[in-house]
């Protein structure tokens, strides 16, 4: 008869160091793994982000590619930014919409959050929580704005393509799940 060996778990012995800046802190650690192992630890954490798949006239509306400096070159996605500390998502889209697209607050006639607390967005060495949202645009605002780059006709086709050609893996895991909310509640 084997016995049934219950791993240890994991302790934190002490904070290294700690950098702390508005939107991101960085941690070094000492941690006791399972086998007794001790181990430095480094990891960031970053304050929430939010994702906005805003739709106007049935299509997706995209900003210009971005230039992203950890990837070296511009890139495609859908608005987002930081969620600072005291703001919820909602609080915040209205104004990201108007930053990457030039779409005032007050067109916006509806925000839809996708996940009430977060995604856990989690790497070995980074930690963050996700939120997507909704924003539904006034049909008569005009979009044709120097911000805007591109609109996606939201149909299955269109979006599934557009999926495909986002860069972020965030943007495209949001643009993922609002099209899966959309099929199970059979509103496609």
């Amino acid at each position: 008869m084997s016995e049934t060996i219950v791993p240890r778990p994991w302790q934190r012995t002490a904070e290294i160091v700690a950098i702390t800046s508005p939107w991101v802190r960085l941690i070094a650690e000492r941690w006791i793994d399972d086998h007794g192992r001790e181990l430095d630890y480094w990891r960031v954490e970053r304050v929430p982000s939010v994702i906005i798949i805003p739709i106007w006239r049935d299509q997706i509306l995209l900003p210009h590619p971005q230039f992203r400096p950890g990837v070296g070159r511009t890139t495609l996605d859908l608005p987002g930014g930081r969620v600072p500390s005291g703001a919820t998502p909602l609080d915040v889209a209205p104004q990201i919409v108007q930053r990457e697209l030039g779409i005032p607050p007050a067109a916006i006639l509806e925000l839809a959050l996708l996940n009430e607390t977060g995604w856990i967005i989690n790497s070995s060495f980074s930690n963050q929580t996700l939120f997507g949202v909704v924003a539904k645009v006034d049909d008569a605002v005009e979009a044709a704005t120097p911000l805007l780059y591109r609109a996606v006709p939201n149909t299955f086709q269109q979006v599934a393509e557009l999926i495909n050609d986002l860069e972020c893996l965030q943007c495209r895991a949001v643009l993922q799940e609002w099209v899966l909310s959309r099929i199970m509640a059979n509103s496609w």
